[in-house]
Formats: C-alpha cells, sequence, structure tokens
C-alpha cells in the first residue's frame, strides 16, 4: 500500500508540473492574442488557464497531510447529494462535448483529443455515474454477518460500506471490505483460507484527511486518514463494482467524521483504541477476532 500512495503522489507531482506549464504557455499566448487582436484565440487560452489554475487548486494539499481536518471544510464533490454529483458529472461531460466540437471546428485537431474526450464521457455516464445510482447501502443480514465476525459491534451505528464482491461466502485473497460507523472507519483486507486482517481507526482520533483518484480516468479511489498518534490508515477501493461506490462511501466517511468530530471530542477513555490491527475469520465457525497483532 505504501508503494501505491508513493507512485500516486508521483503521479499528482507530475500533473501540478504540467498544470504550471499550462499556465505559463497559455498565459503567454493569451497575451500574444491581446497584442495581435486575435480575440478568439485570447478566449480560448484565458479558459484554458482558468483550467489549470483550477487543476492546481484540486490538486493541492494531495501529495502530503498538510492539513489539519476541519468539519464540513473542503472536499465539496463528496459533500454532494447523488443528485448534486451527477448533475457535476453531467456538466463535466457537456464541457467535454464542447471541446469535440471545439476540437474540429476551431482548434484543427486530431483524433488523439477526440478519442480521449469521448472515452471520458463514456467511462464517466457507464461506469462513475452507473455505481453512484446503484450504490448499495448494507441490510440487516449483512450487518449482521459483521457483527458475528468482530467486524463491528452490535451498539454501532453503520454509516456506510464499500467492498469489491457480491457474497462473503465468494471472497479471494485481496478481497477487501470498508465500514464507517459512528465511532470507527474499519477496512478488512481478505487473505488465504477464509482468513482477514482488520484494521482500525477512532473516527475521534483522526486528525487530517486526503482522497486521491487512482486508476484509468479515475475510476478507483485511495482515502487516507492520519490520527493523533501520527498513525496513518489507507484504504484503497478499485471501483470496478456497479453498486459500490467509493465516492458514496467517503460521502458517508465524512458525514460520520464530522458528526464524531462535533460531538465527541478525542478521549483517551473511549470504549475503541484510537488505532488497531487483529486478524478475524470469515468462516461461521470461528467467530470473532483470532490474534491481535499491533494496538496504538
Amino acid at each position: 500500500m505504501d508503494e501505491l500512495v508513493r507512485s500516486i503522489q508521483k503521479q499528482i507531482r507530475i500533473k501540478r508540473v504540467a498544470c504550471w506549464a499550462g499556465i505559463i504557455l497559455c498565459g503567454l499566448c493569451a497575451l500574444i492574442g491581446i497584442a495581435a487582436q486575435e480575440w478568439l484565440m485570447t478566449l480560448i487560452t484565458v479558459g484554458a488557464t482558468i483550467l489549470c489554475i483550477y487543476g492546481l487548486t484540486v490538486m493541492r494539499g494531495m501529495t502530503k497531510f498538510s492539513v489539519e481536518y476541519q468539519p464540513g471544510k473542503r472536499f465539496r464533490y463528496y459533500r454532494r447529494t447523488v443528485q448534486q454529483k451527477l448533475r457535476y458529472i453531467t456538466w463535466v461531460q457537456c464541457f467535454l462535448g464542447v471541446l469535440i466540437v471545439l476540437n474540429f471546428t476551431i482548434l484543427n485537431g486530431g483524433l488523439v483529443l477526440f478519442v480521449i474526450a469521448i472515452f471520458s464521457i463514456l467511462t464517466l455516464q457507464f461506469s462513475i455515474k452507473k455505481r453512484i445510482k446503484n450504490h448499495q447501502e448494507p441490510n440487516t443480514a449483512e450487518l449482521a454477518d459483521f457483527v458475528r465476525m468482530g467486524i463491528i459491534s452490535s451498539n454501532e451505528q453503520t454509516y456506510g460500506v464499500y467492498k469489491d464482491f457480491v457474497q462473503l461466502t465468494h471472497t479471494v485473497r485481496g478481497n477487501q471490505i470498508m465500514i464507517v460507523t459512528d465511532k470507527r472507519l474499519i477496512s478488512v483486507f481478505v487473505e488465504e483460507q477464509g482468513r482477514a486482517m482488520k484494521t482500525e481507526m477512532l473516527l475521534s482520533s483522526i486528525k487530517k484527511v486526503r482522497a486521491l483518484e487512482t486508476g484509468f480516468q479515475g475510476k478507483g479511489l485511495l482515502l487516507s486518514v492520519s490520527n493523533r498518534d501520527h498513525h496513518e490508515l489507507h484504504i484503497h477501493m478499485i471501483g470496478q463494482s456497479i453498486y459500490f461506490s467509493p465516492e458514496q462511501f467517503v460521502s458517508s466517511f465524512l458525514r460520520a467524521l464530522d458528526v464524531a468530530l462535533k460531538s465527541a471530542p478525542y478521549l483517551l477513555e473511549e470504549t475503541f483504541p484510537p488505532y488497531q490491527q487483529q486478524r478475524i475469520s470469515l468462516h461461521p465457525s470461528e467467530q470473532g477476532s483470532l490474534h491481535r497483532s499491533t494496538t496504538a
């Protein structure tokens, strides 16, 4: 996971350099357009400069935990409702459509930009939009299974669940379950023979949060959190299922985190430890935790 984090951070640094180069180049072209009174070129390059600046603001703070989390602040996209997210994505698709028209009418561009824009529109429509619409909330039977396996306790309120499989009985190595309750953020990584490594972090101890897009066309999402004791928890959601949305899980996490930080400040006498790792079993005959490896 650390290698994945470093790889994504490297990609973001490259994108930031590209944005700065775009700002400089488009800014110079805008000045040339003004001097030559080429107003169409000026308008296009000013628009491109604004997009580059927007890209820098989006990536600000992504490469490291630089800002302490404030309830209700930042992460505006993930704080939107389902309908608001869908409208936002539709506007992005419209912008890409306009870019396609400009590519062939004004910019005299080639097929590369056209293919990228078309593929992006299709990915947004049939992957990201679809999984946001179809995102499944945990049912009573599934929550009972999580309690039986020792993943959550019966007196916790579950805010959101993300997983990359359908049935608990059909898990393979590498499958993951992510759960956020009113108390904890929990990651379960499936290992061999029905065993899994459970990592949890107390919500009221979380100090910094970061969300990074991963994978081709940003289908995946890496959620990273850091607590007051400087423990870090990295949760990678691949985003391949149309029934479990990383975007909706992060929305649930932020909602639970805001409530936890506002209503219950970090206290050492909390029921759950600030950070903990333990092995659990996914088999019905082996309930609860098998071996506790780390507690902090």
